[in-house]
């Protein structure tokens, strides 16, 4: 059977999707020839391209070594029970302030301005009970031309509790700024061939070999090009002279999310 070799070279975007509590994704699109978000569901889904680095290390849990020993010093039992892969710690360093994605992450509340515009985060303490799916495209060295654009695929179906790791920084004469954000992946999940027909050049642009359950990352060649960059979300009740929102005042809690009656 032929296979694909590729050479994953600079992530290019990043796609997070809220799931619920058993790690589930939303339904697909009834229409393979709509866009590739969730129908119903744009406050599900961030996407950015403003990241450094994402990165995944391998939690283990080392086999018990059992060791016996004769008389005379000599080995009598040498064993070890097998390692076990528990799951991924993944972090992501941000380069800016991105409200929405940093939001789907870590269910800290988003911070709006008169006219509804995402301007901000508040970081909160506490646990966090989000729990969600990561995709990321990358570009793939040594593609000749005329052999069609190809990019590396990876995808964490769940990951959880999302906290900050380390310093939120900022420094330099130009004031860069990183924050960096680290969640738990995990193999508990149902998402099968996922909800978004963006993946694969497939019947219906969904993954064709579905994620199986114990299965933490996947990770693959792909001719479909990344999800384009989304900057909002479904609109929040307008401002009126009055109130900050319609009926509520500017203390009060605003669901973003909310649509105008």
């Amino acid at each position: 059977m032929p296979q694909t070799c590729f050479k994953p070279f600079r992530a290019q975007s990043l796609r997070v999707t809220e799931l619920d509590d058993c790690c589930t994704p939303p339904p697909p699109e009834d229409s393979p020839g709509s866009p590739g978000s969730p129908a119903g569901l744009p406050c599900s889904i961030a996407v950015t391209d403003s990241f450094t680095l994402v990165s995944a290390e391998a939690q283990v849990d080392e086999g018990e070594e059992i060791l016996e020993r004769k008389a005379n010093g000599d080995i009598c039992i040498s064993e070890r029970d097998p390692s076990v892969l528990q799951g991924f710690n993944v972090s992501i360093t941000l380069c800016q302030v991105d409200p929405w994605f940093i939001s789907k992450l870590t269910g800290w509340p988003i911070v709006m301005d008169q006219a509804c515009n995402a301007v901000g985060i508040d970081v909160m303490d506490g646990i966090n009970t989000n729990q969600v799916a990561l995709e990321m495209w990358t570009g793939v060295a040594g593609i000749d031309c005329g052999a069609g654009a190809r990019y590396g695929y990876a995808l964490f179906p769940c990951i959880e509790n999302w906290q900050l790791d380390g310093e939120i920084e900022w420094g330099g004469s130009d004031t860069i700024w990183s924050i960096t954000l680290a969640g738990f992946a995990k193999g508990n999940h149902g998402w099968g061939r996922g909800p978004y027909n963006d993946v694969q050049q497939s019947v219906d642009g969904r993954l064709v070999d579905p994620m199986r359950q114990g299965s933490i990352m996947r990770k693959m060649a792909t001719d479909v090009p990344p999800p384009s960059y989304i900057a909002t979300c479904q609109d929040c009740l307008p401002p009126t002279a009055e109130y900050g929102y319609v009926g509520l005042s500017l203390e009060s809690p605003v669901d973003p999310c909310l649509v105008p009656a």
